[in-house]
């Protein structure tokens, strides 16, 4: 009596495994599928990331054919507002004509201004998406680390970067050469929503690493512990690349 209630015992403890042991065996193929997928995705994700930057850099040239544009119709209406003040003057036309070319002049300007800072936005995007691959092949930092190669210079600062610290930096610059920073872009921007990153607490200043601009503020970034990644070589079809890259590294340059 005894051997068949251990044995009945065994068949339902045996038939309980089975049913669990299939459910596991399924889970680990499941994940073993993910992991899989995730690793035969990857060269695609880098063919895109490639196709997209030379989708940018095609967007680029037309834009600068455009800026040419740009700058030789402001020019052209400039002169037309020097005319017609002239002629105003003169007693042969009215007041209204003036100020009808002097309207179209100023438009003009600020369609050349917002311009030319998209394409020196593009330029300084283009340059991170490119030498940002290398910043992500790069050992991690240590908090206060810094590197530097001949592309690119990087420092983990302790400090709590934010963009409310903008104004901070920015009046350092103008106190010390006189002229307001040369921000390329602050904060997120249309074009780093096309290029996927995350650059909602980071500002983008235009200015060489190894200019004398540039090394007093890495040098003032460093003393206040503010971490930057300085990037040094433009990359081919980008004339305006080198740049400092204030904050934390964008999503797709994080390691």
């Amino acid at each position: 009596m005894f051997a068949d209630l251990y044995k009945s015992r065994l068949f339902v403890m045996g038939a309980a495994i089975i049913p669990l042991a299939l459910i596991i065996l399924f889970a680990l193929g499941r994940s073993d599928r993910r992991t899989w997928r995730a690793d035969d995705n990857a060269p695609g994700d880098a063919a895109a990331n490639v196709n997209s930057i030379e989708k940018m850099k095609q967007s680029l040239l037309q834009d600068r054919k455009l800026l040419a544009e740009y700058e030789r119709d402001q020019a052209a209406l400039r002169a037309e507002v020097i005319k017609r003040r002239k002629l105003f003057q003169e007693g042969q036309i009215s007041k209204d004509e003036v100020v009808d070319s002097e309207r179209r002049f100023v438009a003009a300007v600020q369609r050349l201004h917002a311009l030319r800072e998209s394409v020196n936005e593009t330029d300084i995007a283009i340059t991170e998406a490119v030498l940002g691959e290398k910043v992500a092949r790069m050992p991690v930092l240590p908090v206060n680390g810094y590197s530097e190669t001949a592309d690119l210079a990087r420092f983990n600062g302790s400090f709590k970067w934010s963009l409310k610290e903008a104004p901070r930096i920015e009046k350092y610059f103008s106190q010390t050469f006189g002229r307001s920073l040369p921000v390329g872009a602050k904060g997120q921007s249309q074009t780093h929503d096309r290029f996927g990153f995350d650059h909602r607490d980071a500002m983008d200043v235009a200015l060489h690493p190894d200019s004398v601009e540039g090394k007093a503020l890495i040098n003032q970034l460093r003393k206040s512990g503010i971490p930057f990644i300085a990037f040094r070589s433009a990359v081919p079809g980008v004339s305006t690349g080198p740049h400092i890259h204030i904050g934390k590294p964008s999503s797709r340059l994080a390691h």
